[in-house]
C-alpha cells in the first residue's frame, strides 16, 4: 500500500488509483489507511502509525505518504523485506481477536434473546415460584411444549433459573453486556443480524404445531448461505488459508464445506491443486456448484455425503473442519479419518467455539438446537483426546480461543 501511495504522491492520491494498483476495492483501501474496516481496527491503521497523513482542505480530502511513511519504506527496501510478509502476522492475530470477540458477543447476544423470549412469553412469571416442570409447561401458553421445555432447562445451565427435584424457579438476573471502543472496533456487524434471524425462528418455532424445523439446511440453504456468506465466516475462512498455507497447488479436503468455500478456498489452490468439498446438504452444495462452475474451477470437487460416512483417498496438505463437530456424534471417528489422509507435514485446521473458552455458550446453544442434527460445542480437550486415539504424532497449538492448528509429523 505504501508503494503504491509513493507512487501518486505528492499529487492527491486518490482512492481509486490505489484500488486499481493494488487490485483491491475502494473501500478496502479506505479501510487499510484508516482503520475503519472490520479487520483494521486495532489501531494499527497506516494513519494511525503515521505511516500516511490525511490532507484536507475546503470541499477536498486526499491521503499521502508521511516523512516517517517514506522512512520506513526506505528501511523496508535496505533490509529486502517484502511489505505483505511484514503485515502477514498482525493482521492474521488481529482477525484471531475479530473471531474470538464476535463469537464472544455471540453469547451474550443469545443469552439477552432468551431473556427476551421468557419476557415476552411470561415464562419468568410462570416460575417467580418453586413449581413442578409439567406444571410450568402447562402455564406457558406456547405450542411447542418440547423447545418450550429445552429452554427451561437452558435457564438453569445459564443461570437464569434454578431446578432441584423436578421443580425449577426464577432467580435473580444479573445480565451484564460490557463493550468498551476496543471490543466494539472488533466485532463483525452481521452476527446481529444472524441471530435476529435465529431469535425469529425460535419464536416461530415455540408457536409451531406440530413443531416444525425452521433451520433445516436443506429447506431453509437461503438463511445458511446468508451466514456463510457472513463477515464472520469470510474471516475465519482467511485465518485457515493463512495458517494451513493454503496455496496454489495445494491439495485440501474440507469436510462440511457448505455453499461458500469450495469457490474461496478453491480459489486459492488454483488449478495447479486440488479441492474436495464434502457436504450432506443437497441444496447447499447445489449452490456451491453454481459457484464454482461460474468461476471455471475445475478442480474443485463436491460429494454429497455424510462426513461421517466418507472414506477419502490419496493424500491432503490440509484438512478443514469449520463449525462441523457440534453435528458430528462420533468426533473421533471424523478425526480418525482426517488424520489418516493427511501426509506427513499436513494439518488438519479445526475453528469452533470450544466451550469451556465461552461461559455461557448453552445459550447459543438453544438457538442451534433448531437445527435437528445440532448436537453442542465441542470442548477442545474432546478435540485433543480424539487426536491422541488416533496413535499418530502430532503437534497441536492454539490460536485465540477458536482455532486448533493440529500437524502431523
Amino acid at each position: 500500500m505504501l508503494k503504491y501511495l509513493s507512487q501518486v504522491y505528492p499529487s492527491p492520491a486518490y482512492l481509486s488509483e490505489i484500488a486499481k494498483a493494488t487490485n483491491l476495492s475502494i473501500q478496502e483501501v479506505e479501510d487499510i489507511l484508516l482503520g475503519t474496516g472490520f479487520t483494521y481496527r486495532n489501531g494499527n491503521s497506516l494513519v494511525g502509525l503515521g505511516l500516511v497523513e490525511i490532507v484536507k482542505g475546503e470541499g477536498f480530502k486526499y491521503y499521502r505518504i508521511s516523512e516517517d511513511g517514506r522512512k520506513f519504506m526506505d528501511f523496508l527496501e535496505s533490509k529486502d523485506f517484502e511489505e505483505t510478509s511484514f503485515f502477514r502476522k498482525n493482521v492474521v492475530e488481529s482477525l484471531i481477536h475479530v473471531l474470538d470477540t464476535t463469537l464472544s458477543f455471540a453469547v451474550d447476544l443469545a443469552q439477552f434473546n432468551l431473556l427476551k423470549l421468557g419476557l415476552k412469553y411470561g415464562i419468568f412469571h410462570a416460575i417467580r415460584e418453586r413449581k413442578h416442570y409439567a406444571d410450568a409447561l402447562v402455564d406457558v401458553p406456547v405450542s411447542n411444549k418440547a423447545l418450550l421445555k429445552t429452554m427451561l432447562e437452558t435457564y438453569t445451565k445459564i443461570g437464569f433459573a434454578d431446578s432441584a427435584f423436578n421443580k425449577i424457579w426464577s432467580k435473580s438476573i444479573n445480565y451484564n453486556l460490557k463493550l468498551n471502543s476496543n471490543s466494539l472496533s472488533y466485532l463483525t456487524p452481521d452476527v446481529i443480524t444472524i441471530f435476529d434471524r435465529m431469535y425469529e425462528f425460535a419464536e416461530a418455532s415455540l408457536n409451531s404445531r406440530p413443531p416444525t424445523s425452521f433451520m433445516d439446511f436443506d429447506k431453509n440453504a437461503e438463511f445458511w448461505d446468508m451466514r456463510l456468506n457472513s463477515y464472520l465466516t469470510k474471516i475465519y475462512r482467511a485465518i485457515i488459508k493463512e495458517l494451513g498455507g493454503i496455496t496454489k497447488g495445494k491439495r485440501v479436503l474440507d469436510l462440511g464445506c457448505g455453499s461458500v468455500s469450495p469457490e474461496e478456498v478453491g480459489k486459492a489452490v488454483g488449478p495447479e491443486g486440488l479441492y474436495v468439498g464434502v457436504d450432506f446438504s443437497h441444496n447447499l452444495l447445489d449452490i456451491a456448484k453454481r459457484r464454482v462452475k461460474r468461476n471455471g474451477l475445475d478442480w474443485v470437487v463436491l460429494k454429497e455425503v455424510d462426513v461421517q460416512n466418507i472414506k477419502p483417498t490419496g493424500e491432503y496438505d490440509v484438512v478443514i473442519m469449520s463449525f462441523l463437530l457440534e453435528y458430528i456424534p462420533d468426533i473421533q471417528r471424523v478425526i480418525n479419518r482426517a488424520v489418516d489422509v493427511l501426509s506427513e507435514g499436513g494439518k488438519l485446521i479445526i475453528v469452533e467455539p470450544f466451550r469451556e473458552n465461552y461461559p455461557g455458550i448453552e445459550a447459543w446453544e438453544f438457538f442451534e438446537k433448531l437445527t435437528k442434527e445440532f448436537i453442542g460445542f465441542p470442548s477442545k480437550n474432546e478435540v485433543i483426546s480424539s487426536l491422541e486415539a488416533t496413535g499418530r504424532t502430532f503437534r497441536a497449538e492454539d490460536f485465540g480461543k477458536s482455532v486448533l492448528v493440529v500437524e502431523v509429523l
